[in-house]
């Protein structure tokens, strides 16, 4: 039984290093019982600036029966970690005449593309914006020179926005998948760490060497990723997208995902004149109100 125990805290001298023995010595258990130990996830609480230390949970196995009795006893923190269950594929049972197409390698086409091709589908991944090298070049002569390439700058190449962004994976969801992204970016050259820290980072350079690799497994599995090739038409059959235009190309496929991100409009426009049906999201809108402490005084008549 692996067994979490959280709010370990330890200095900032400290670190991280003494969590997995804290959490041991705080469950009271002998060494010979500890099967194995590691520590699933850390943060830094700096609420207050003359106490800043560390929050961690650390991961003990232990026998099932000795699992069982720390349990029992309703320890504050304490539970059992279940293994991460990511949800299953279910594979389809018609074969498919064409290959499966994937408009948009950003983040959500990017995996897309690799769980297909990881399950033996080869996919074909347009992108409308160029490779990560072609794309770095147009974005640092828009800089210099406001020379802008409609097709491939911030918003539209390999990788998505997040290209050019600080590196930051953070979400405050709480789903399997997370864990799943997370390792595939470890499998792909990132650090070891962002698996623990409660809000990983690898940063911009990193990030896009990631995102190469990530091509390249693509192509190695047997899909193949044309960049520059911008999603123009869309012929619908039986309520479906049955092809697509691209570059005077007409690609015919079963099964389509649109991941285009929030910026390519004209895509949903053209997807929407095709005749396929649009499903609008719902998401949630927050607000952030700032003010002087005088007028909420006057406000409140104190």
């Amino acid at each position: 039984m692996i067994l979490q125990l959280s709010q370990i805290k330890t200095s900032l001298d400290d670190g991280t290093a003494y969590a997995c023995d804290k959490a041991v010595s705080a469950l009271k258990l002998k060494k010979e019982h500890v099967l194995s130990q590691k520590l699933i996830r850390s943060s830094i609480d700096a609420r207050r600036k003359d106490n800043i230390f560390f929050v961690s949970t650390a991961a003990i196995e232990v026998e099932d029966t000795i699992g069982e009795r720390l349990l029992r006893k309703n320890i504050s923190g304490l539970s059992e970690l279940k293994p991460m269950q990511l949800p299953t594929i279910i594979k389809g049972d018609k074969l498919l005449e064409n290959r499966p197409l994937v408009i948009g390698f950003g983040p959500a086409g990017m995996f897309a593309a690799l769980l297909l091709a990881q399950n033996g589908y080869r996919p074909i991944v347009l992108e409308r914006g160029a490779s990560l090298s072609e794309r770095v070049e147009a974005v640092e002569n828009y800089w210099k020179g406001n020379k802008l390439d409609t097709n491939s700058n911030v918003q539209f190449g390999e990788g998505g926005a997040g290209t050019f962004s600080d590196g930051k994976l953070t979400t405050r969801i709480n789903d399997p998948l997370c864990g799943y992204v997370l390792s595939e970016f470890v499998r792909h050259g990132a650090p070891e760490e962002i698996l623990v820290k409660a809000k990983p980072h690898v940063g911009t350079d990193l990030l896009r060497g990631i995102v190469v690799s990530i091509r390249n497994e693509i192509i190695r599995l047997g899909g193949e990723v044309r960049f520059l090739s911008k999603a123009e038409g869309f012929k619908v059959s039986a309520g479906r997208i049955s092809a697509v235009s691209v570059n005077g190309q007409e690609i015919a496929a079963e099964a389509v995902i649109a991941a285009i991100g929030h910026s390519a409009r004209d895509t949903f426009e053209e997807i929407s004149r095709s005749g396929a049906s649009l499903i609008a999201k719902p998401f949630s809108v927050g607000a952030r109100i700032e003010h002087l402490q005088i007028s909420l005084r006057q406000i409140c008549g104190t």
